[in-house]
């Protein structure tokens, strides 16, 4: 977990809890049974700066249980995007130990988003990285709808939240300003494929599951932040910038073609 609540539950829950952290040539260790305190140490270490957890789940709780690996296989992978050279290793028992380890950072997921289906970028990813800021996004033919990835000081939000919205605002004034067109949002997203993932030093989420960031004071600056990037990038990438514009404007002819059957069918109705 982020914070302490993750791991009094998963202590809590386990037979057999064990945790040893190292920090600055010292290390402080503790070891439970059934939730209660039974040993801990502390000390003098060589060891680099790290933490070691080792847990079993309580049999007396969950009498048989497995682990998912998709869903571990899933959290690494989105470890290793935001935490570009990060070398992660699965090892399971029975299981081929597995390697995670990005070198493009959100660029990686979004083209592994789109080789899931064999979809095609219309023109190669844009990608911005930051200190508090990073994202990237294409455009693809095969596509419906948007598909965004977005994630707070390394946790996946699947429900998005205040850096989404401000992204999503940022990115439509970026077009309309370059394009000297009037979008919807809507047109601009429509076959969009995208990632973005922030830094924030105090991060409010709407629940215990940090599935939605709710952090409204950023939204501004963010806002800002993203168009002012997009332009520059526009600016220095312009037949990249074409190409945007012109799939959107595409969108935005094929939505008014569309309402204009359904009103036309309406009407014979």
């Amino acid at each position: 977990g982020l914070n302490g609540v993750g791991t009094k539950a998963v202590n809590a829950l386990s037979k057999n809890f064990f945790v040893r952290s190292h920090r600055d040539g010292e290390f402080a260790e503790a070891s439970f049974k059934i939730g209660k305190l039974k040993k801990e140490d502390s000390g003098k270490t060589k060891e680099p700066n790290g933490t070691f957890i080792e847990f079993e789940p309580d049999p007396e709780i969950f009498k048989e249980s497995e682990f998912r690996l998709e869903h571990i296989e899933r959290r690494l992978r989105h470890y290793s995007y935001l935490n570009t050279g990060l070398k992660l290793v699965l090892n399971f028992a029975g299981a081929e130990p597995k390697t995670f380890q990005s070198r493009y950072g959100l660029m990686d997921l979004v083209m592994e988003d789109l080789a899931g289906d064999g979809s095609e970028p219309i023109y190669p990813p844009l990608h911005y990285a930051g200190k508090t800021l990073e994202f990237c996004f294409t455009h693809s033919n095969s596509r419906y709808g948007e598909t965004f990835y977005s994630f707070v000081n390394g946790q996946f939000t699947g429900d998005g939240g205040t850096h989404l919205s401000a992204f999503r605002e940022g990115l439509l004034k970026a077009v309309n300003e370059y394009g000297n067109g009037k979008f919807d949002g809507d047109d601009v997203r429509e076959c969009m494929v995208g990632a973005v993932a922030i830094r924030l030093q105090d991060p409010v989420f709407e629940s215990q599951t940090k599935n939605k960031l709710g952090n409204t004071e950023i939204r501004t600056e963010l806002v800002n932040n993203v168009r002012e990037e997009l332009l520059h990038f526009f600016q220095r990438n312009k037949a990249i910038a074409d190409k945007i514009i012109e799939k959107v404007a595409d969108t935005q002819q094929l939505r008014k073609e569309l309402q204009s059957v359904k009103k036309l069918a309406r009407e014979r109705a």
